[in-house]
């Protein structure tokens, strides 16, 4: 055990016997709908998380611009973004750590999967694992922190944004600049069931295209028509076929959308997909290509191709500073006797942004739990005060002056 630990032994005793209290929390944040359309239903929630948070100090409302986003229809339309809940404490002369997480989830409001429910030591339900659990676990290990009284000796910055599941597309930035000024960052996403962390990550991107064609009837005059849905699985067709095309590109049709009555040529149709890669060389290639295939298309007499949205965030590699806080955290498992491992995956967070930054960070640090994004998503509970206990302890022993801080670029003043 570590000696850090021992001579905080009321701190951490006190983070054990929360258990309860934090499995009710856990319960009744993810039963608050906050799919990341739910604008309602994000701003009831940055309520009572302002409430929640106070505890650390002050919650500053971050505004972020509204989002633009196509239509099925292929009008471009705004949509209100909530707002980024802020707490700084900053600390001159000292080290400082940037901790994010997000408020939003995948299931809209008219989802089927809105409740929990407990069996077998775990808990299923909306977002458990991702992450209202992790916002759970990060509240209360900052709580042992400042109960330990080595708070003080970090600048400590706590970003809870609302839109990482559609690629923070308002937050995004604002996470990128804040990320400039720290020296290490954590985020709360959900480690593996079995406790294993993310090191390296893919980047990602989410497009649309938008083809106009021209209506006419099917049967009297189907020689005049533009067949805007044809058309647009043509394009498809030629992203589709860039799989592999780079090292591990991977590229998802996920939704077309267009067409009507049978006897009418379509005459507007959308299409949308994703992007996984793994340097930002191959992001530049990759966005030069869909270029190039819009363009080709454009060609065509009658057709009016149209490209929207681009990368949302670029590749995280595993780099020397990445992998000496890797270390630290690994060394930290240990000294809990867990272990703790580490992956390359294709999957991207908010890790990625700050990573832009050139800060290091684990993104991995919620709690253990499994099957995201689906009706099937649960948290093992006692994961809660697992990892809770881990994340305090990796703050205090940095606290302590226990950690070799290394950073990509060096950070702002």
């Amino acid at each position: 055990m570590s000696d850090l630990k021992l001579s905080h032994q009321k701190t951490f005793d006190w983070l054990q016997n929360q258990q309860a209290e934090m499995l009710a929390k856990t319960i009744k944040w993810a039963n608050i709908n906050t799919g990341s359309g739910n604008y309602t239903g994000l701003m009831s929630f940055a309520d009572m998380l302002r409430t929640e948070f106070s505890c650390l100090g002050e919650v500053e409302q971050i505004e972020l611009p509204e989002r633009i986003m196509l239509s099925d229809t292929g009008v471009e339309t705004s949509h209100k973004s909530p707002p980024i809940l802020r707490i700084n404490r900053p600390n001159p002369g000292k080290r400082s750590v940037l901790l994010v997480a997000h408020y939003d989830t995948v299931y809209a409001i008219n989802d089927s999967f809105q409740t929990c429910e407990i069996s077998d030591g775990q808990l299923n339900g909306p977002g458990v694992a991702d992450l209202k659990g992790g916002m759970v676990v990060m509240l209360y290990a900052l709580q042992a922190l400042q109960k330990s009284g080595l708070m003080d000796e970090l600048g400590i910055e706590i970003l809870l944004n609302p839109d990482e599941e559609i690629g923070s597309p308002a937050s995004g930035a604002y996470i990128t600049e804040r990320a400039q000024y720290h020296d290490v960052g954590f985020i709360v996403e959900p480690a593996l069931a079995d406790g294993t962390l993310v090191g390296a990550r893919k980047g990602s991107g989410n497009f649309s295209l938008r083809v106009k064609g021209r209506a006419a009837h099917a049967g009297r005059e189907i020689e005049l028509g533009r067949n805007a849905l044809v058309h647009l699985m043509q394009v498809l067709t030629e992203i589709e076929a860039l799989n592999g095309a780079r090292n591990e590109l991977t590229i998802n049709i996920a939704q077309i959308v267009g067409g009507g009555a049978l006897n009418t040529v379509p005459d507007m149709a959308v299409g949308r997909f994703n992007c996984r890669l793994n340097t930002k060389p191959d992001s530049a290639w990759f966005t030069q290509e869909l270029q190039n295939i819009v363009a080709e298309y454009n060609q065509q007499s009658g057709y009016e191709v149209s490209l929207f949205g681009g990368m949302t965030r670029n590749p995280k590699p595993a780099t020397k500073a990445n992998r000496n806080l890797q270390n630290f955290i690994t060394d930290t498992g240990n000294q809990l006797a867990m272990d703790v491992a580490f992956k390359h995956t294709g999957g991207v967070c908010d890790g990625n942004n700050m990573a832009q930054a050139g800060l290091p960070n684990v993104d991995t640090l919620g709690v253990r739990g499994g099957s995201i994004h689906s009706p099937n998503e649960y948290m093992i509970i006692e994961s809660l005060t697992e990892r809770a206990e881990f994340l305090a302890l990796i703050l205090m022993r940095m606290a302590a002056g226990e950690f070799n801080y290394i950073r990509d670029v060096e950070k702002k003043r």
